[in-house]
């Protein structure tokens, strides 16, 4: 399921922090978002998740302008994971199943579809072993992946994701990677902020740079390497391949 955002445009206290924004996130591919800090990265998250902002211009998603949609219908199409997460004191398990209120009548209870999906939730993102664990007894990656089975859980055919790998270690790192990649070969729209160049050039099919609020460069790792994007917007080298990996020096 496509999310295609036509001359979007975001204003936030009478200054336009997004401006003219077009590109295509295809289903099955993960979109990587870059870009410095202040660059509108998670303003654009924002506009396609229901953050209130004065937006103009179109997101379509399924062709459905999102605009037109309920809160529930949104969720129903588009699960977030943001960057920072609370430590509620609640199982993982409980955890997922909040993933499932988009799908629920008013104050209705889970019935055996909803379980089937949070079962699912849970083991795809790693973390059955720990359904009984409470969520703020859990390490850093395991916490992080305890939410993803959240947004998982909502049976959203796009996953948008707000640097998910910060603050994690190197290992945690890399299961989460490896995490949003089998969404994205699950047929998943993945669209994700992700910090670590390295880690976006791997991972990428397509990659969409902001600055200054616009499109400054759209297109694969090949493109993005080949065009300096490092050097230029990040002052870096990077050396490698998507079969080798990549390295990062600075400039």
């Amino acid at each position: 399921m496509s999310v295609i955002f036509e001359n979007v445009s975001v204003g936030y206290r009478r200054h336009d922090v997004l401006k003219n924004i077009s590109f295509e996130a295809k289903s099955g591919e993960i979109t990587a978002i870059a870009g410095r800090n202040g660059a509108g990265k998670s303003t654009l998250l924002g506009a396609l998740t229901g953050a209130k902002r004065e937006l103009f211009g179109r997101i379509l998603v399924d062709d459905r302008d999102i605009s037109s949609l309920s809160p529930n219908e949104r969720a129903r199409l588009v699960a977030p994971l943001g960057q920072s997460l609370p430590h509620p004191h609640v199982t993982v398990r409980e955890l997922a199943e909040f993933g499932r209120t988009p799908h629920l009548p008013l104050g209705g209870r889970l019935s055996a579809e909803d379980r089937a999906a949070v079962e699912r939730a849970l083991e795809l993102a790693g973390v059955s072993d720990l359904s009984e664990r409470f969520a703020d007894s859990l390490s850093g990656g395991e916490h992080r992946r305890a939410f993803f089975a959240m947004t998982l859980a909502q049976d959203a055919p796009v996953l948008v994701l707000d640097e998910p790998t910060t603050h994690l270690d190197a290992a945690a790192r890399f299961e989460l990677i490896e995490l949003i990649e089998r969404c994205r070969d699950d047929g998943r729209t993945v669209i994700v902020v992700l910090h670590e160049l390295p880690e976006m050039l791997s991972c990428a099919n397509k990659i969409v740079l902001l600055d200054g609020g616009s499109v400054a460069f759209c297109g694969n790792s090949e493109q993005f390497l080949a065009e300096n994007i490092d050097r230029k917007y990040f002052g870096v080298v990077v050396r490698g391949d998507r079969e080798h990996g990549y390295s990062i020096t600075k400039a």
